[in-house]
């Protein structure tokens, strides 16, 4: 038979590893919090990690150029504030080194800025333009560009009203954006002799969603009003094009060259789309393909019963 005396020592080893297990539990849990804390910190200061210095871009110009991508890449793990200011902060950095500072808006325009760049990000770039425009690094001819683009891409911004313009439709008469009712309008600017324009017209002329949407109509409006705005050729181009047109589409002419002209929309390329609201505000900006505005719709309103 045990003694007492085993038996109470017994108890106590089994209760000291039953408070070693729960301590050991307690510290992985705060270790987890800390690694969490930690996370959030780098992710915060971002930018703080990547040296972009001349030595590097003379020597090792393709490690520099992961570097700015692998930046660029994780911009999205933060809120869009902090995100801008993060870029503010890159672009303040290196605005002094001439070198420096002119590799890097480069680099930064062609990620952010040219249209077909899988991280493009208007808002991203308007902050690069803003503070190397404060900076007083960029003098005389060099503003020129930066303003210019500054001044473009603040048009038509997501959450704005987009801009009203009025067109000539197949018949002859005027019409303008704002008089067409629909709860969701697909703005479709393009060039007749532009190959990408014709394939974005055919995807968007066979897709199921959008010509489901086009056939609804809600009690008080139709669903979807997709209007194609020719804004390049001359116009007897555009009519003889007309036959190659859905008949559900609003086909436009800028008769008036109030696109062009008065540049109420910045069409840095062709086709270019804008998914705009029943009060004709922007909801999609230029996004990057037709599945984003279906896959956008297909959210909002549901697949169609037809």
């Amino acid at each position: 038979m045990r003694s007492k005396l085993y038996v109470i020592i017994r108890f106590r080893q089994k209760a000291l590893k039953s408070l070693f297990i729960a301590l050991g539990i307690f510290w992985g849990a705060c270790s987890c919090i800390t690694d969490r804390k930690q996370d959030t910190g780098s992710i915060e200061h971002l930018g703080d990690k990547y040296d972009f210095t001349d030595s590097m871009l003379m020597d090792k110009p393709e490690v520099a150029e992961a570097m700015l991508v692998d930046y660029l890449a994780g911009l999205p793990q933060l809120t869009e504030e902090e995100a801008c200011g993060s870029v503010r902060k890159l672009v303040a950095k290196y605005g002094a080194d001439d070198s420096v500072s002119r590799w890097l808006l480069q680099r930064l325009e062609h990620h952010l800025y040219e249209p077909d760049s899988p991280i493009r990000n208007d808002n991203y770039y308007i902050s690069v333009l803003e503070e190397a425009l404060v900076s007083g690094h960029l003098n005389g001819m060099m503003r020129v560009r930066p303003l210019y683009q500054l001044k473009m891409l603040k048009k038509n911004r997501t959450g704005d009203i987009a801009a009203d313009f009025s067109f000539t439709l197949p018949a002859g008469e005027l019409q303008n954006l704002w008089g067409i009712p629909a709860q969701y309008t697909l703005l479709l600017f393009y060039d007749p002799d532009c190959m990408h324009c014709l394939s974005y017209i055919q995807q968007l002329s066979e897709s199921p969603v959008i010509n489901s949407l086009l056939q609804r109509s809600e009690p008080a409006l139709p669903q979807l009003a997709l209007v194609a705005i020719c804004t390049e050729s001359d116009m007897d181009t555009w009519w003889e094009y007309q036959n190659s047109l859905p008949s559900t589409w609003v086909n436009g002419y800028d008769s008036r060259s109030v696109l062009t002209e008065k540049e109420l929309y910045f069409l840095r390329s062709l086709p270019s789309l804008y998914l705009l609201g029943a009060d004709k505000q922007v909801l999609l900006k230029e996004p990057s393909s037709i599945s984003e505005v279906t896959n956008y719709l297909l959210k909002e309103v549901g697949l169609p019963h037809t």
